[in-house]
């Protein structure tokens, strides 16, 4: 059965790329010859199936046998987990704006939720549309503010060529919604849950609770949770431009609070034994919760990764049935993780913890690329090295203003002697002109420094789990002092180097 073209696709020039497409030099663009085509079609397709929220211990092949991941678990079969990946801020807006213009959060101009996404930053669809690429983003993108917002107002393209935008599901008319009514399913409004803090009166929706601590089945048929959308969109989109080369993301936003999994996915994890989150026993009173309670949070929450990783198969399925699969680069991770209770906390935030900033990754290269299958690298990296490890596959020149690096070098180790990985990762969070932290996150240790002088350092050797600050413990003056310089010196790197200078003077 043809592919149907449901939702709105939004081309960013007036003649589409597929049938124009431009290669800039040093004397201006030029058209696309046979030979550069060729050259072009021989480049990979890029698919990055990006969810919200979701921990690094969500995978069964990562070694966490309470997941039923069976899709996930095949993509990592054919690829490799970096089992050290974090994010570069620990929340939704910085962490994408980081993630998909190659730059630190500080540096992209936004480390906090609530500043949008400058339209003049090169980003992954710019780079790679520019090349040649046809750019998508279907489902949540975040780069515009959910409140206080017109969401009839037109979206900014950001380069993309398709451009289905669902980030908030159910609360305001968009591309879900609208395929939703294409089913006849109006019902929507009986399965919506409250809105966001912030919305705006004319968004406001009185509903089920949508906090982590409040989990509840979806109450709509299976296949029309949002996750369910974002699948069968994005399998349209291969569909449809299964001969051009695509750099294609499928923004889930599952599983971001409400936790609202199907009921057969409840259902599947209703015997699991599951680990109780990690605290302290000051810490546990914060929410108030039984380890009964918090074992059905998990589970709940557990379930809706499990939905998600349903939807992923689908669209795995159907890169295989294209004849895609060998030609195409795919990138799964998330922008942030989830306390879900470690800490006493829920959702996520700053200073960076690792139960919200260490997030799932797992790169699947074209089998044409012969690097070694079902690996694991235990080596740091950062969500920043999305973007030019896309270029460096593509065989696009990584521009200067680009901070990540290629994880490329660490999925073949041993062809140019041994890749070396990052001394730290660094994350940073700042309310503009109020508050903010800055953190460094080495091997051995985790250390961060508030806008006021407070600091706190762990020594993950002893407390793995972050739980004991020593940065007042005078046996540790040693290990805090390399910590600060260990910032110090991630601070000078990361930071925008504003302008370069055109004479002496």
């Amino acid at each position: 059965m043809p592919a149907m073209a449901t939702g709105t696709e939004r081309v960013k020039h007036s003649i589409e790329r597929i049938d124009l497409k431009f290669k800039f030099d040093s004397t201006g663009p030029k058209c696309f010859s046979e030979q550069n085509q060729a050259t072009m079609d021989k480049r990979p397709n890029i698919l990055l199936l990006l969810t919200d929220q979701q921990r690094w211990d969500t995978l069964s092949a990562a070694g966490f046998p309470w997941m039923q991941t069976p899709n996930l678990d095949r993509l990592a079969a054919r690829g490799t987990i970096f089992s050290q990946a974090y994010c570069n801020s620990p929340l939704c807006m910085p962490s994408r704006q980081s993630m998909l213009s190659g730059r630190y959060p500080s540096s992209a101009g936004c480390t906090g939720n609530g500043v949008e996404m400058r339209e003049d930053i090169p980003n992954a669809a710019t780079l790679l549309g520019d090349a040649g690429y046809h750019t998508a983003n279907i489902g949540k993108l975040h780069f515009k503010n959910h409140a206080h917002r017109d969401h009839s107002d037109p979206h900014p393209s950001y380069g993309f060529d398709t451009l289905l935008i669902s980030d908030e599901p159910g609360m305001y008319e968009d591309a879900y919604t609208t395929w939703l009514k294409s089913r006849e399913l109006n019902d929507i409004r009986q399965w919506k849950i409250e809105s966001p803090p912030g919305c705006g009166h004319d968004y406001r929706i009185s509903g089920p609770g949508r906090k982590v601590t409040e989990p509840l089945p979806f109450t709509g048929p299976d296949d029309a949770s949002h996750s369910s959308w974002v699948a069968q969109e994005t399998c349209d989109f291969l569909s449809r431009h299964a001969n051009d080369p695509f750099f294609c993301i499928a923004g889930f936003f599952a599983p971001h609070s409400p936790v609202n999994p199907p009921q057969k996915w409840l259902d599947a994890y209703q015997d699991t034994e599951v680990p109780l989150p990690i605290m302290n026993e000051s810490e546990r009173e914060k929410q108030g919760l039984s380890d009964e309670e918090w074992i059905s949070i998990r589970r709940a929450y557990y379930a809706l990764v499990s939905h998600v990783d349903e939807e992923i198969g689908r669209i795995l399925n159907h890169l295989d049935r294209l004849g895609l699969t060998d030609n195409t680069l795919i990138v799964f991770t998330s922008d942030h993780g989830e306390h879900l209770g470690d800490h006493g906390a829920i959702h996520k935030g700053p200073p960076g913890l690792d139960s919200c900033a260490h997030v799932p990754l797992i790169v699947a290269a074209p089998d044409s690329m012969k690097i070694p299958r079902g690996g694991q690298c235990d080596e740091l990296v950062e969500l920043v090295d999305f973007l030019p490890t896309c270029l460096d596959f593509a065989r696009i020149p990584c521009p200067p203003s680009l901070q990540g690096q290629s994880l490329k070098p660490l999925l073949t180790p041993g062809t140019n002697g041994q890749p070396a990985g990052r001394s730290s990762v660094f994350i940073e969070w700042r309310r503009a002109h109020l508050s903010g932290v800055k953190t460094v996150r080495s091997r051995d240790a985790w250390y961060a420094r508030y806008h006021d002088g407070g600091e706190t350092l762990f020594d993950l050797a002893k407390d793995p789990h972050q739980l004991t600050n020593v940065a007042e413990d005078p046996n540790y003056s040693e290990l805090l002092d390399r910590m600060r310089n260990e910032l110090l010196g991630k601070w000078f790197e990361v930071e925008d180097q504003g302008r370069r200078a055109s004479g002496r003077y």
